[in-house]
Order: structure tokens, then sequence, then C-alpha cells
């Protein structure tokens, strides 16, 4: 389990803003729907995994961020799964 600090707004449909601060478990199978610290061709990233019929791509939690299909060639490594978070403000 570890820490992780947020930068950006993708995940704000989530409650997940700039600045909060996430747990995250890495001894937890990502599995399809879940929030996952991930990073893809280097580019750390806060997204929702989506994994249905033969289809993965990180999905973010808002409308001005398109779908980030992993296609063959992309380098994907899920660090962890987020459990919980605290809030930038205290919260």
């Amino acid at each position: 389990t570890f820490f992780f600090p947020v930068e950006g707004d993708s995940m704000q449909g989530a409650e997940i803003f700039d600045g909060d601060i996430l747990v995250v478990d890495k001894s937890i199978r990502p599995r399809h729907g879940q929030i996952v610290i991930a990073f893809v061709d280097g580019q750390r990233l806060v997204k929702r995994l989506y994994q249905r019929a033969g289809r993965l791509a990180l999905l973010a939690e808002n409308p001005a961020y398109p779908p980030l299909e992993i296609r063959d060639g992309m380098e994907l490594l899920i660090w962890g799964v987020v459990t919980g978070k605290f809030n930038r403000f205290g919260a």
C-alpha cells in the first residue's frame, strides 16, 4: 500500500481532484471498473480500467478527456488499485 498524489482534473467525476492523495493497494488484482494507477509508455495516470470484449482502455471521469485505448506496441503497467483518498482540503 502506498500514497499517490493526484495531478490534473481527469478524474473529477469520481470526486478525485488535483492535490488529493490517493491510497493505492498493489496487492489487489486490477479488474474492470476499478480506478487504477497506471503507467502508459512511461506516463503516469489515474484512470478507470475498462476491460471488456477484447478491448482494453483507461477511462477518464471528465468528458474533456477521451478514452485511452491500449493498443499493440503500447507499454502498460498497472501499479495498483485505488482504495481511498485524502481530500486536498483535509475533509
